[in-house]
This record gives C-alpha cells, sequence and structure tokens, in this order.
C-alpha cells in the first residue's frame, strides 16, 4: 500500500458542501486548501464521480492532511462503499494519485470512480461544487427544479 497523508475531495466532503460526514473529516484531519487533480467529473445523481484523465481536463477539489489517518480512511471507505467487505463491483475504489496543490505536486489518496461512464453527464468545468450552484441558480431562473439544485445546499 502506498504512503500518504494527503486525502484529495471533490464532491460532497469539500468545505461549502453540507454532509454529516464533514464533521468527522474535520475531527480526523486539517483542511489545507484547494487542489488540482487530473481526471474528468460525472454526474452520477446525488454526488460526483472522478474518473482519471491524463489528456488535460481537470477536477477542482481540496486537500487535507490527515491526523488519523486510519480511522479516517476506514470511515470513507464506509461512506464510499469500496471497504475490503463491500460486495464487488465497487462504485469506488481508493488510490493514491498526484494532486497539484499550492504549485507542486504532491501524493493523495482520491476515491475514484470504478464504473462505466458511458451515458453520464460530465460535470463542466470539473468543479463539482459550481456545477451545482449553476444548476441551483438555473432552476431558480426558470422556476424548474433541477437534478443540481436537489443534491446537496452549497454555502454560499
Amino acid at each position: 500500500m502506498q504512503r500518504t497523508e494527503h486525502l484529495f475531495v471533490y464532491g460532497t466532503l469539500r468545505p461549502g458542501a453540507r454532509h454529516d460526514l464533514q464533521a468527522t473529516l474535520r475531527r480526523h484531519a486539517r483542511w489545507l486548501g484547494p487542489g488540482q487533480a487530473a481526471g474528468r467529473l460525472y454526474d452520477l445523481g446525488r454526488y460526483p464521480g472522478l474518473v482519471p484523465d491524463a489528456r488535460g481536463a481537470t477536477v477542482h477539489g481540496d486537500v487535507y492532511r490527515l491526523r488519523h489517518k486510519r480511522a479516517l480512511l476506514a470511515a470513507l471507505d464506509r461512506y464510499e462503499a469500496c471497504g475490503a467487505r463491500m460486495p464487488q463491483p465497487r462504485e469506488y475504489r481508493r488510490e493514491v494519485m498526484p494532486v497539484s496543490f499550492r504549485h507542486r505536486r504532491i501524493w493523495a489518496w482520491v476515491y475514484v470512480y470504478n464504473r462505466p461512464v458511458t451515458g453520464l453527464r460530465a460535470v463542466a468545468g470539473g468543479d463539482y461544487l459550481a456545477w451545482i450552484r449553476r444548476a441551483a441558480g438555473e432552476a431558480r431562473s426558470d422556476g424548474r427544479r433541477s437534478q443540481g439544485a436537489r443534491r446537496i445546499v452549497p454555502v454560499l
């Protein structure tokens, strides 16, 4: 197993997204700041999935330094349904990948989408929080409720 003390989150666990697991994340890790990973982000319904892609696409997210690595990764594995006891094929797999952070490359744990993306909608711009804010704004402007508007409530 590769070693790193960093975690990269890109969806419902980012600061600005309200999720119950964020309290656990704050207890076991320290937010360091924004980062980017090479990949494409897809809309999976109520959350996104990152697929690594070295061809220039970028996923925006946040970097944490793990304080209680074992406990936090175990909790996140349960949340992402990718622990060793979860049935195959798992929706996500946890892997270490390079992340751009403060003008340098670091290695971080990332939960990578582990299923085919055929037919899935790409998240434009690779920033999930910006995407759901746009979707919520579009829903308000035309009186309809979009898929993006019902996912999570961003803290503006």
